[in-house]
């Protein structure tokens, strides 16, 4: 209990709930709002204002529960689990990975010596949620990635910048009326729209990896927090935004917590957390970026479902997933189990499997296994053919077009990582390397 009395969540890890006097269903007063106005065609941001203001919103509107009720006054509610160790001694499950890093800091830079550093943890982190819903986007039991990046707050750098200050993302600031613009990280630091350099490297790194995901550059942005909506300790806070449909998901917070969490930790602990560097005893300052994994998994899917296509001779939904993140990039399919096509591919399969993730599969026609492997996004898909047997190579499917190409046997690995690692799109797989 102490770990999170000292951290601020036992007192203020909160969100504002309103329950339905007739079904006594709770939900969160400010979504109630930010919904009702969102039924009208109109936008209203709700989330972070005073409870006595949602109170007075919510009176005057007069939004009722599904069921016809009315609700009741909004009221804080904590959102940690709270249960008890051994006899009662009251404990919390985490509701983020954070604090243990915070707690393990000084001794890893002990251990280490090494200055600045950063600290990784993926881990669950639990939240008691009034009204989870939307499939991955809001459960009480959820994956974290985070990172804590402790620095000298008189040298805010960070190793590598040179290298994503030129990538490009989409800011929108605290001030104005929800413009977006696109710029590079680099310009952001220089005319103050990112508070600092590790801020911006961490942002041009999560751009790229989205990017990567399949996510489509202009469906994401980065929000800077107003005043009204970061905790008061905070030196900024960026949000990741991604768009879906009409709505947008939260996936991303990249926050700049100063000292707060290791003094509020020592204060509580009674121990010394500053550290002797460059000469010079300071408490490290901290910035955060905390990633949602199954929201980013949810926008991810969003974006790759694709619908039956004619065109493409496509009569059933498929995933179009980069290579990288595929379940599979290669699925290997004899044409029949017999006269030796399924051995053949059996061992072609072990062979691939060194460098790729593969699936095999003989059963069924060829027809219905290029629509499972279609279904759930597998890039590529090779067939062993009786040509296969008489050394004339195997033939490549691409996911994507349906195409197919044949590739000689001593052209196959070559062919495969021009597709699959270089990212050649399936047309241009040159000729002398794939025969029509």
């Amino acid at each position: 209990e102490i770990v999170v009395k000292a951290s601020g969540h036992l007192d203020s890890f909160t969100d504002p709930m309103a329950a339905c006097g007739k079904c006594h269903k709770t939900f969160r007063a400010d979504h109630l709002i930010e919904e009702h106005y969102k039924a009208q065609g109109k936008e209203f941001k709700a989330q972070g204002i005073k409870l006595e203001e949602l109170a007075g919103v919510l009176r005057e509107i007069q939004v009722k529960c599904a069921c016809g009720g009315m609700f009741s006054e909004p009221n804080q509610f904590n959102l940690m689990f709270k249960t008890a160790i051994g006899t009662g001694f009251p404990a919390y499950l985490r509701p983020e990975t954070a604090q243990g890093i915070f707690l393990d800091f000084y001794r890893i830079y002990t251990n280490g010596g090494k200055f600045p550093i950063g600290i990784g943890q993926v881990g669950k982190s639990f939240r008691n949620e009034i009204s989870p819903r939307k499939g991955l986007v809001r459960m009480r039991e959820f994956t974290q990635m985070e990172i804590e990046y402790f620095f000298d707050p008189q040298n805010p750098d960070i190793y590598g910048y040179e290298r994503v200050n030129d990538f490009d993302i989409r800011l929108m600031g605290a001030v104005g009326e929800g413009k977006i613009e696109a710029l590079k990280a680099g310009d952001a630091v220089e005319e103050g729209k990112i508070t600092n350099k590790i801020l911006a490297y961490f942002m041009a790194k999560q751009a790229k990896f989205y990017t990567e995901l399949g996510i489509p550059f202009d469906k994401f942005y980065f929000r800077q927090l107003g005043k009204d909506e970061m905790p008061h300790y905070s030196l900024g806070n960026y949000d990741l935004e991604v768009e879906i449909g009409d709505s947008v998901i939260e996936t991303v917070g990249n926050a700049y917590r100063a000292d707060y969490d290791l003094s509020q930790h020592a204060k509580f602990s009674h121990k010394d957390l500053s550290i002797i560097y460059d000469n010079k005893r300071f408490v490290p300052h901290v910035v955060e970026p905390s990633m949602g994994v199954d929201r980013t998994l949810w926008c991810v899917l969003t974006y790759a479902l694709r619908e039956p296509d004619a065109a493409v001779k496509k009569e059933w939904h498929w995933f179009d997933f980069p290579p990288a993140i595929a379940p599979y990039q290669i699925a290997v399919y004899p044409l029949v189990k017999k006269d030796g096509l399924a051995e053949k591919g059996r061992e072609l399969v072990a062979k691939l499997r060194k460098r790729y993730d593969v699936e095999y599969d003989e059963k069924g026609s060829i027809g219905k296994r290029y629509a499972k492997s279609d279904e759930i996004g597998t890039y590529l898909s090779i067939t062993v053919d009786y040509d296969t047997m008489e050394g004339r190579g195997v033939t490549i499917r691409h996911r994507n077009s349906g195409g197919q190409v044949r590739v000689q046997p001593g052209n196959l690995e070559k062919a495969l990582a021009l597709l699959i690692e270089d990212g050649l799109p399936f047309e241009k797989l040159d000729a002398s390397i794939a025969t029509p």
